[in-house]
């Protein structure tokens, strides 16, 4: 071994430094930069990080600034506030624009207006006073016969007979619990209503007279009455299971006095199946509310009545009379004819119109209304709402107003499945009108009458026939121009229609 000697070593020893020295660490074996990297590899990192950390001898750290918030607070509130008013404003502008666009792109309301209103309804069951059943109040509310006798026929028939003097006010009913399924031909009746002509009669009173074909039937058979001071309740209880043979014949009688007082009837009621009812001129002796007319197989006629609410309803057998209503009028049966004459008030100061519904099939349908409505200026809202209907037969109707009235608003719909159609109206209708048909002929025409509008008397009458045809008419008549005159929701709209038939519309002037 070679012992150098000691100059040698301090010549070989690397000259002395006076800064800092750093050395770095031998590269790790097998380990090299990644060429393409743009980072350091880890032992240059280490000295860079030791570098500075020695620099100077001094070592100073530096908070780094917060970071800027690209929205502050304020700017979201300014904004939120911004969006809040545009809302606002995008409502408050943009749908009165859009109702305004969307009635302007609107048809022409050629077409029956489905007016909603709060219509009651058809059921009676609620006029009717406290029914009366044998298992309520006393036997002796129940055919308390005060004549009974036989008659000398080969059934020796029973014949029983009762009156009672009953208020003039409040609430009557007359029911039968017949069926014309299981009693037909085999229950028979009549019943009158009307003024007593004995003046000196100060109370209504009520009688009925039964006959039946033999001991057995009269004896099951229950006539009950249920009086009070305002209401009169008659309720005919007919016997299950009668045969062929059996007959039962009855004769109701009610007759109100001609009191300088009129009666006060809040409701008036029958459903008597198998019955003819016969109604008499009222006058100004008795006031009705509500008035039901009913009863299947059940021939209808009426002198005249009149009350706010009125309903008639029955099925193969006719119906004629003569009504005045405020409320409602309903006129309807099946396989019969209808023939009425019906007088309509509306109150313009009432929220709602006047309605009729006539309605019959396979007979003729026969209607002539008076219409009155003492409008001062046109209103929002059609006057009279009329939907009258049959699928056979001849319908025909009429409408004209009263003498008293000015111009009326009429939304009109009338249907005729296989039977013409002739619907006239007088000079004073304004209306958009159309009238088709399938396989018949159409006709539209105008008379000569004269008249003028009450509401500006400088306007001049029109005619106007948007579109003819043979079997499709439609357009206008009225005051004024097609556009001006009353606005849409107050002009009347009229609607004929029937399949195989002609068609017919003819205005009076």
């Amino acid at each position: 071994m070679i012992i150098q000697e000691e100059d040698d070593l301090l010549k070989s020893k690397d000259p002395l430094v006076t800064a800092p020295v750093l050395r770095y660490p031998e590269r790790a074996a097998g380990r090299r930069r990644r060429p393409l990297s743009p980072l350091p590899d880890y032992e240059t990192s280490q000295a860079l990080a030791l570098n500075d950390l020695n620099n100077d001898s001094q070592i100073t750290f530096n908070k780094p600034p917060p970071k800027r918030r690209l929205i502050d607070s304020r700017s979201w509130r300014a904004g939120i506030a911004a969006l809040g008013i545009y809302i606002i404003l995008s409502i408050i502008i943009g749908i009165p624009l859009i109702i305004k666009k969307s009635q302007e792109n609107k048809p022409p309301p050629y077409y029956n207006s489905n007016y909603a209103a709060p219509w009651l309804g058809k059921t009676t069951a609620s006029h009717y006073v406290t029914n009366v059943s044998l298992t309520d109040g006393n036997p002796s509310d129940c055919k308390v016969w005060q004549t009974t006798g036989q008659l000398d026929d080969a059934q020796h028939s029973m014949v029983g007979e009762i009156l009672y003097t009953i208020s003039s006010d409040g609430q009557f009913s007359i029911t039968s619990n017949a069926s014309y399924m299981s009693s037909m031909n085999v229950v028979m009746g009549d019943l009158f209503v009307g003024i007593n002509p004995n003046t000196s009669v100060t109370n209504a009173t009520v009688s009925v007279k039964m006959q039946a074909s033999n001991v057995v039937l009269f004896d099951r058979t229950q006539v009950c009455f249920a009086l009070s001071d305002n209401a009169t309740g008659l309720a005919i209880y007919i016997p299950d299971n009668m045969s062929s043979h059996d007959q039962l014949l009855f004769n109701i009688t009610l007759l109100y006095p001609q009191s300088p007082i009129a009666a006060e009837v809040d409701s008036f009621a029958t459903y008597l199946p198998l019955f003819t009812q016969t109604f008499g001129d009222f006058g100004d002796y008795v006031d009705f509310r509500k008035v039901s007319i009913e009863g299947p197989v059940s021939k209808i006629i009426v002198g005249s009545i009149e009350a706010v609410q009125i309903l008639v309803e029955t099925s193969l057998e006719s119906i004629y009379g003569q009504f005045a209503a405020s409320r409602s009028l309903f006129v309807s049966t099946i396989q019969a004819p209808v023939n009425i004459n019906a007088s309509l008030f509306n109150d313009p100061d009432s929220n709602f119109p006047t309605y009729i519904e006539v309605n019959t099939g396979s007979s003729n349908l026969t209607a002539n209304v008076t219409l009155n409505a003492p409008n001062k200026n046109p209103l929002q809202r059609p006057n009279f709402i009329a939907n009258m209907r049959t699928f056979y037969g001849q319908a025909t109707a009429s409408f004209v107003h009263d003498p008293t009235s000015p111009p009326t608003a009429l939304n009109l719909r009338l249907e005729n499945d296989l039977g013409p159609v002739n619907v006239s109206f007088d000079q004073y209708f304004q209306a958009y009108f159309q009238a088709s048909t399938k396989l018949g002929i159409v006709s539209v025409t105008q008379g000569t009458a004269s008249s003028s509008d009450p509401f500006d008397s400088t306007l001049d009458r029109n005619f106007v026939l948007s579109y003819i045809s043979d079997t499709r008419t439609f357009g206008w008549i009225g005051w004024g121009s097609h556009s001006g005159g009353f606005l849409q929701e107050q002009i009347g709209e009229v609607v004929v229609e029937t399949s195989i038939a002609n068609c017919t519309l003819f205005f009076d002037g």
